[in-house]
């Protein structure tokens, strides 16, 4: 599976150095497995070069076929059906849908089949952490949508298409969304579509949105905390509250960019928030942006590595924090090349339509919201130390939550 896993965290780069384009400095929050499934099941329903553009966007054209077969027992399964050259036959499966090809039939079911994998892992550790990527389709009640696509939609991505009345009630419809997004992340994102996003046109509804909360495997105690300055840059500083611990966290240090790695674990081990820290100097803006520019799929997997991390004695300063963004992701998708989706003209997703000819494709606000939190969760042991690393954050960061396949 790792070039299946390669493939969704290159692309989670990509969007973050298009993100960093237009806000190089501001917070860049956004959860790129939930977006990459959102465009999965739109890539179900896509043709022609609509499909093309979203594979080379999401680096699916690098997916190894074998390595998908192998841990994908359900494409290995169908491949042993012979196919069917009756008119019927040629209406596509589960996992692809629509006039295709035998070969775009293979890739939908292995792209399906990946991310039911995924999605598959979450629903496994939701007993240890608080998940919701809250993933639906809703499509207006008098526009036809292929019964396959419906199955593939819930075969391999574990949701539903919902029936809305957009064309006659689109603000009631708007609110039953938002109240279902809102259900679905614990009450943390509201409203996630305004007035006016959704009306009488809308003929299709794309939602994604994410709730995630955990415990720290090390907690930091409250009565540790203190008031310190952040300095988010060398002429703007605010005051924080500052978490601190001491004990064992896995450290590493890159060398050419002079930056400190640090994991911090949740509970259970199998998630963690890897955070990078160039070094205290006069200018740690230009050191941070310098990282940005160099972050890819494989600097960050030798960064994490084995090899270039250890377990040390390390001294914590954590500052507590909220993140909260919203992100308009049409134009970024459109500058990384997934255009002719967005294009009525060119837009071509018979593989969702009944209708003949190409489907207008209005993906009502392509985008994300998400929230995220650090605080002190209950209370944590210290070790004694007799070597002790400092590692204070009190400048500008990156922080990576990942999951431990990942590197």
């Amino acid at each position: 599976m790792d070039s299946l896993v390669a493939a969704n965290t290159k692309f989670c780069f990509d969007i973050f150095q298009e993100i960093s384009k237009s806000d190089g400095h501001k917070n860049i929050f956004f959860c790129p497995l939930s977006l990459s499934a959102a465009l999965g099941m739109v890539r179900l329903g896509a043709r022609s070069d609509s499909a093309r553009q979203i594979d080379e966007v999401l680096h699916f054209n690098e997916i190894s076929q074998d390595e998908g077969k192998d841990v994908n027992p359900c494409l290995k399964s169908k491949k042993e059906v012979p196919p069917d050259s009756s008119p019927e036959g040629q209406k596509g499966t589960a996992g692809s849908v629509g006039p295709e090809t035998e070969s775009s039939k293979e890739e939908n079911e292995l792209l399906g089949c990946y991310f039911g994998k995924l999605l598959s892992k979450i629903d496994r550790i939701k007993p240890d952490y608080t998940m919701s990527m809250a993933n639906r389709l809703y499509g207006e009640q008098e526009f036809p949508i292929r019964p396959e696509y419906v199955d593939g939609v819930i075969e391999f991505y574990h949701t539903t298409i919902e029936s809305a009345d957009f064309r006659k009630d689109p603000e009631n419809s708007r609110q039953m969304v938002n109240f279902w997004v809102e259900s679905q992340c614990q009450g943390k994102i509201k409203e996630l579509f305004s007035k006016g996003m959704i009306n009488d046109a809308t003929v299709l509804v794309l939602v994604n949105a994410v709730y995630f909360k955990a415990k720290w495997e090390r907690r930091f105690d409250y009565k540790d905390t203190v008031d310190a300055l952040f300095f988010i840059n060398e002429n703007e500083k605010k005051n924080v509250k500052m978490m601190k611990q001491k004990g064992l966290f896995r450290l590493g240090f890159i060398e050419e960019l002079k930056v400190q790695i640090l994991e911090i674990r949740y509970t259970k081990g199998e998630l963690s928030m890897f955070v990078l820290l160039p070094s205290s100097s006069e200018d740690n803006l230009k050191g941070l942006q310098e990282l940005e520019r160099k972050i890819t799929y494989e600097t960050i997997a030798a960064w994490c590595s084995a090899e270039n991390m250890s377990e040390e004695k390390v001294d914590v300063s954590f500052p507590q924090f909220t993140l909260e963004d919203t992100y308009d992701l049409n134009s970024i998708l459109q500058d990384l090349g997934v255009t002719d989706i967005f294009d009525e003209s060119k837009a071509d997703l018979t593989g969702i339509s009944l209708r003949d000819g190409t489907l207008r494709c209005h993906l009502v606000r392509g985008g994300q919201r998400e929230c995220l939190a650090a605080m002190c969760f209950g209370n944590s042991a210290v070790s004694r130390a007799v070597v002790i690393v400092i590692f204070t954050w009190q400048d500008a960061l990156l922080l990576l939550p990942v999951s431990s396949t990942v590197v």
